[in-house]
């Protein structure tokens, strides 16, 4: 009989103890009342809301029956609050590992603080004063939302196991969930799903330092306050301080002690949920009672999907209440904007919402749904369309039919831009309104084979995960000097390429530029270039004292106000002569705000490393200042580009550039018939297709070309 309550969400009473199973699919609630004060109503709303409800008048049966059957509330009415902190105990103890607590809501009739403060006192978790049944079963929905956010989650991130068990050990024992990755790769990939609440993260990685995993972390708005501990064994303070300075919050020497662990942990975590919860944390927008987000969160989950973050398949799906000004007439005023509330709330308790619910008016509802395939995700979400609709709202006695319509499509889909998306989800709703109502509506992915090609397809699915060595690949050309000096320069190609791949498709840098940027992950892909050629440029070294590779990098990067500092401690970390980097910027995308291109300009530089500037195509006044910015190394100028009078504007080019001291590399030089004017007019290096092809090592040219 037990069982079958269970399945069905039904209601046991007083009776004889049955043996009850350890857990439950559904959550158990204990409602502890005297005979003659049960609240009218509250159970039947329990169980409309699918929670296994248990109705008790005896202290100590409910007790016999918890060590059985732990709930996961208690409702207590103001004759029993003095019997919530055993019931709690017994929980506890029932919960074996779990040692996990029950919520406990507290009725009372009247208004007496002292009332109040004796319940809070017993363990209540919140008191409700003269309330009714939907009262009652609302504030207890929002009680589990918020304990949902308030579990203390770990991520440890270090590739000493032993060390990372001791830790999810230590952590364990608190009551604390862990999780442990050991590479940095999976540590960020583990991030979106398991939200945790603080990282552990070592500060040197076989596939990157702690420094850059920290500064990735710290790019994401949901993780702009979750405090990161760093832990090492390094003795270098400056390397300490670097850590703290680019995203850290604390540092932990190892070995490390229990309790210095226990007490990093826990203070860093409780500061950081006062900080959320004041409202200071401008990006923690999911409102812990009503689990509700905004726009911007919802536009950032969106994003998070396609980048993999979320799981292999995520749909986005809008929930519409139908025919809206009928209900409301019927329903009149105060009676419509009450449901209203509860359908916001019962929508936003769904656990397959995980990610929040962005309201779109009082009867629209956006959010994503993760799930394991395309197929399961159109069956979850008919399956959420039709219990909305098939329970009353309301009240249990009076209870009013609601339709609704659902509109869905895939939010991870190549080839559409976010507002694309949530546009053509609401278009989906309209459609099944239009035809009547309670129903959903689908839209097909775009197979449009001009807007998705393979190499579309290939580069978001390398894009939605963090850069590895096999996804990507450099090629490299020598600069071959004229009047210059120096024969160890290179110019880098960065693209991405099918892993373990025999024919391997390369793709170019202009065709996943702009799939970085929709994926708001091309500040990544610069980083993970600038690191994985600083680890290069530290090999090459011993071989080659005056190299230097000049890497073209995005306007993303520029304006990042980060970057300078993570540059500095990144090739602090890898102890790379910053001298040998010398980064490249367009100087087309520049001359619209050129003060605001120096002082970003000038912030990279006070990492080390050379400046340049390519994308030259006119002589206007713009291009002309970004010539002879006094930090700029070099100026990479285009043999043929196709600007109307190029030759007569190049040669100015050239000419403006040495006055004012710059290095001129003249590209694109595709025929060795230009080198004796370029020599003549003062160019120190050439590249291009007549003087060397584009190869996988950094291969020096033998000496200067003699003309």
């Amino acid at each position: 009989m037990q069982r079958l309550a269970e399945a069905s969400g039904a209601t046991l009473t007083d009776g004889p103890p049955v043996p009850l199973a350890k857990t439950s699919q559904h959550r158990v609630v204990y409602y502890l009342r005297a005979d003659d004060r049960e609240l009218p109503g509250l159970m039947q709303q329990l169980t409309q809301e699918r929670f296994v409800t248990r109705s008790y008048s005896d202290l100590n049966r409910a007790i016999a029956d918890a060590r059985n059957l732990p709930p996961h509330a208690l409702i207590v009415d103001e004759g029993f609050v003095s019997g919530i902190a055993r019931m709690v105990e017994v929980v506890e103890r029932a919960s074996s590992d779990e040692r996990r607590r029950p919520l406990a809501l507290a009725l009372c009739e009247g208004t007496d603080v002292r009332q109040r403060l004796f319940a809070q006192r017993n363990g209540a978790d919140a008191v409700l004063e003269g309330a009714d049944a939907l009262a009652a079963v609302e504030r207890l929905m929002g009680l589990f939302l918020h304990q949902g956010r308030e579990d203390a989650r770990v991520l440890i991130i270090d590739d000493d196991a032993s060390m990372a068990l001791f830790c999810a050990n230590v952590l364990a024992y608190k009551g604390i969930t862990s999780r442990v990755e050991h590479c940095a790769r999976d540590g960020l990939a583990a991030i979106g799903a398991y939200k945790p609440d603080l990282v552990l993260l070592d500060l040197y990685l076989p596939d990157m330092n702690g420094i850059e995993v920290a500064q990735l972390i710290r790019e994401r708005p949901d993780m702009a306050l979750t405090p990161i501990v760093f832990m090492s064994g390094e003795e270098d303070i400056d390397k300490r301080f670097d850590a703290i300075r680019m995203g850290g919050d604390d540092f932990l020497a190892k070995p490390m002690k229990p309790r210095h662990l226990l007490a990093a942990v826990t203070s860093r975590m409780g500061r950081a949920r006062k900080l959320a919860a004041t409202g200071l944390a401008a990006d923690a927008t999911i409102d812990s009672r009503s689990g509700r987000i905004d726009r911007a969160t919802l536009v950032h989950e969106i994003e998070r999907a396609r980048r993999g973050e979320l799981g292999d398949c995520v749909g986005l799906i809008m929930i519409s209440v139908d025919d809206v000004p009928t209900l409301a007439k019927r329903l009149g005023f105060v009676r419509t904007g009450d449901l209203a509330r509860q359908i916001g709330t019962t929508i936003a308790s769904e656990p397959a919402l995980r990610s929040g619910v962005c309201a779109l008016g009082d009867f629209s509802f956006v959010s994503l749904l993760p799930v394991s395939s395309e197929g399961a995700l159109h069956i979850a979400a008919e399956n959420l369309r039709a219990r909305l609709s098939g329970r009353g709202w309301l009240s249990a006695e009076a209870a009013v039919r609601v339709s609704f319509s659902l509109g869905g499509a895939r939010a991870d889909a190549p080839g559409q831009t976010v507002d694309d998306v949530i546009g053509r989800v609401g278009d989906a709703v309209q459609t099944a309104q239009d035809h009547g109502g309670g129903r959903s509506e689908w839209l097909n992915r775009i197979r449009n084979d001009d807007l998705v090609t393979p190499e579309v397809r290939l580069a978001h699915a390398i894009l939605r995960r963090p850069l590895i060595a096999d996804t990507t690949q450099f090629r490299f050309r020598s600069l071959l000097p004229l009047r210059g000096q120096l024969s160890s320069q290179y110019l880098a190609d960065f693209a991405l390429t099918a892993p373990k791949a025999s024919n391997a498709l390369r793709i170019e840098r202009e065709t996943f530029l702009p799939i970085a940027r929709s994926l708001n992950v091309m500040r990544a892909v610069d980083r993970w270039q600038v690191h994985a050629l600083g680890q290069r440029a530290c090999q090459e070294s011993a071989s080659q004292p005056e190299l230097r590779v000049l890497l073209p990098m995005s306007i993303d990067t520029l304006f990042d106000p980060a970057f300078p500092q993570w540059l500095s401690a990144d090739l602090h970390g890898l102890q790379c002569d910053a001298d040998t980097l010398a980064l490249v910027f367009d100087a087309s995308q520049l001359a619209d705000d050129v003060p605001r291109a120096s002082r970003a300009l000038e912030l990279i530089q006070t990492a080390g490393v050379r400046l340049c500037l390519s994308g030259f195509t006119d002589f206007g006044r713009d291009q002309q200042r970004l010539c002879r910015l006094p930090g700029v190394y070099a100026n990479l100028l285009d043999w043929t580009a196709a600007a109307p009078g190029w030759r007569e504007l190049r040669a100015r080019l050239i000419a403006e550039s040495l006055k004012h001291g710059k290095l001129v590399v003249m590209c694109g030089v595709d025929e060795p018939s230009p080198l004796g004017d370029l020599f003549r007019d003062g160019v120190h290096y050439v590249v291009g297709d007549a003087l060397g092809p584009w190869g996988p090592t950094l291969t020096a040219a033998a000496a200067p070309v003699r003309v």
